[in-house]
């Protein structure tokens, strides 16, 4: 008689929805490490792991290991209004997701999930959504906790339910921001350190470093360490470019892919993956509190962030070699506007001396690539 072996236990399926914001989304990376390390440890759950995100940012998450499966939400497309919903639900239902995690503080997702008749539905309190779910968690004000704490407490309210006690991290643990995209190589073939300044933000002006200073901290950089800069962002960032063209008339422009001008503008001209591999071979990346900053953190890439309206309490980059640098003496902020509504704009008290500092000091420390020309 032949004996049987004991099935399997069926691994439990967990769809991890993926925030709207490109910044939000690499931010939301710890939860992933989160969930792996609770499959991962001696005794720990059978666990597949999907992740649903929206097809602009998909092709940072392609090929995660974190990951058992990924979804791309055609949004804009075909998973729009109300019949995009549905389509989704459907999606959502025929994978048999035991869980949904939901990044989006939106009722769209509590309504999609809700749709999909998953039964642990875990999200925080907000639109109006929290009868949709199963767990909802309440958010403190913004900057109370870290972004990506606040996406490993869905983790955390997912382990108290379904008893992971035994072999769940700390919630409040290291929480580094982390891509399978690797950097490339720092500085740059002809010798100069390749430095990428993202000059605008797609949420708003109110983000937005002011370009007098700015062309002062490239002019700096540029006559002091020898570096080449590349402008990298979205088309709306034109306005700025054309401000500093103005502002650095002496300094060589190029476009596409000079090598031989201070400056090259590739502002509305990359897609995603050009985008992450360009900063994959900067010494450095400067910017606005945006997606790419958190890209270029998340990569390991030195990251200079600056911070007007928005939060570093919330938002600040994750990364092994990062430095902020935030408007200080304003009551007012942060006040998460999309335009300063104020006499005195925040960022434009931000001397590009005190970034180009920031700057220096960054790559001085030991996680940074401080390589190329140094500084006289």
């Amino acid at each position: 008689m032949t004996r049987r072996s004991r099935p399997a236990a069926r691994s439990r399926r967990i769809l991890v929805v993926a925030p709207n914001w490109l910044g939000d989304v690499v931010m939301a990376t710890p939860l992933l490490d989160w969930l792996d390390a609770v499959r991962r440890a001696d005794g720990g759950p059978a666990l597949e792991i999907a992740l649903s995100v929206r097809a602009a940012w998909a092709p940072l998450l392609a090929g995660d290991r974190r990951l058992d499966a990924l979804l791309v939400t055609e949004r804009p497309g075909r998973h729009d209004g109300p019949r995009g919903i549905a389509r989704e639900a459907a999606r959502w239902r025929a994978g048999g997701y035991d869980a949904v995690l939901l990044g989006p503080p939106s009722l769209r997702a509590a309504l999609t999930a809700a749709l999909a008749g998953i039964r642990v539905r875990i999200g925080h309190r907000g639109d109006g959504r929290a009868p949709l779910l199963s767990h909802a968690l309440p958010r403190a004000a913004r900057g109370t906790r870290h972004y990506t704490r606040e996406m490993v407490d869905l983790g955390v309210a997912l382990g108290e339910a379904w008893d992971w006690s035994a072999v769940a991290p700390a919630g409040d643990g290291a929480l580094a921001t982390r891509l399978a995209t690797a950097p490339e190589r720092p500085g740059d073939d002809d010798g100069r350190p390749l430095w990428v300044l993202g000059p605008g933000t797609t949420f708003g002006p109110a983000k937005n470093w002011p370009a007098g200073p700015m062309a002062a901290f490239m002019a700096a950089a540029v006559r002091g360490r020898g570096v080449r800069f590349v402008l990298l962002g979205d088309g709306g960032a034109a306005g700025i470019v054309a401000q500093l063209r103005e502002h650095l008339p002496h300094l060589r422009w190029g476009g596409g892919d000079a090598r031989d001008a201070d400056v090259t503008d590739r502002t509305g001209q990359t897609s995603l993956v050009e985008a992450v591999a360009c900063i994959g071979r900067a010494q450095l990346y400067v910017g606005n509190d945006s997606g790419l900053m958190h890209v270029a953190a998340a990569m390991g890439v030195p990251t200079v962030g600056l911070f007007g309206s928005s939060n570093p309490a919330w938002t600040r980059p994750g990364g092994p070699a990062v430095a902020v640098v935030a408007a200080d003496g304003f009551a007012c902020r942060p006040c998460y506007r999309r335009t300063c509504n104020q006499p005195v704009f925040c960022l434009s008290t931000i001397e590009g001396e005190q970034v180009l500092a920031a700057a220096a000091g960054v790559l001085a420390a030991p996680a940074g690539r401080g390589n190329g020309r140094a500084a006289p």
